[in-house]
């Protein structure tokens, strides 16, 4: 009797993880490109400022949450972000191993330059793409994304 890998004949592109995962590496590349290009930053740079921007300040933990990134790496991009000019650190009072992190006047200058940058490009993935549709692909990405949290299946 054959394995049941043997006798599975969807194509690779079938499956949504592959699907997803091509798509992510596509549109990363294309964000790192412009930002790159107008700016200097890394993509992981951007999301950091992005979510800075919205938290109006952030602990290291809340980040590392949010970015859905290791701590240690995400501890070593943030060191780098503040010898660059990009963010600053503040102590916290009660408890000294915690840090609030903000923008600098630098981060916001790339802000204001390059928010409209990235604005026309998300217009651009979802021009032609009526509204009710777009809400579907929404609400099934968080469907798999809350599937994605489950470890057994």
């Amino acid at each position: 009797m054959p394995d049941d890998y043997e006798s599975d004949n969807r194509s690779l592109t079938s499956y949504v993880t592959f699907r997803l995962a091509r798509t992510q590496n596509k549109l990363n590349a294309q964000a790192n490109h412009l930002l790159k290009a107008h700016c200097g930053l890394s993509l992981v740079e951007w999301r950091i400022i992005q979510l800075l921007r919205h938290l109006n300040g952030a602990s290291m933990t809340k980040l590392a949450q949010e970015v859905q990134m290791d701590k240690g790496q995400l501890s070593r991009k943030i060191k780098t972000m503040i010898d660059k000019g990009l963010l600053s650190a503040t102590q916290d009072e009660n408890d000294h191993r915690k840090q609030s992190l903000q923008l600098t006047p630098s981060s916001r200058r790339i802000l204001k330059k390059m928010l409209p940058v990235m604005r026309k490009r998300q217009d651009g993935l979802v021009k032609g793409i009526d509204r009710d549709r777009l809400m579907d692909f929404f609400d099934v990405l968080e469907q798999i994304d809350s599937a994605a949290s489950e470890r057994d299946f």
